[in-house]
């Protein structure tokens, strides 16, 4: 009878693992992604003004990139999104005081 519930048991610990995992890991994904943040502002993509012709993403990706670095010091990477090449600039001192300036009415 008690082997039976360790049996019944069983699943229940392997959703309570899965549960911790992803509580875990949740907040390590997050923050991940807001690498290229400051505070809550993200630091502005933009297009780029060198790249010529349609950019299609895993195929385009690489040369958006190329432009992009070589258009600005400051991108340091290029991707393709709705079928235009952006760029993403570093995030500058300029950058910060410019989004943590008080917005006025």
């Amino acid at each position: 009878m008690l082997e039976d519930k360790k049996q019944i048991m069983a699943p229940s610990q392997m959703n309570l693992s899965a549960i911790i995992l992803v509580v875990v890991l949740l907040p390590v994904v997050i923050a991940a992604r807001e690498s290229t943040s400051i505070g809550s502002f993200l630091c502005p993509e933009h297009l780029s003004g060198n790249y010529k012709g349609i950019c299609i993403g895993l195929i385009h990706d690489a040369a958006c990139n190329r432009v992009c670095i070589e258009e600005s010091s400051d991108n340091y990477e290029g991707f393709c999104n709705f079928f235009q090449c952006w760029c993403q600039p570093r995030c500058t001192s300029k950058t910060e005081v410019d989004a943590s300036a008080p917005i006025r009415q």
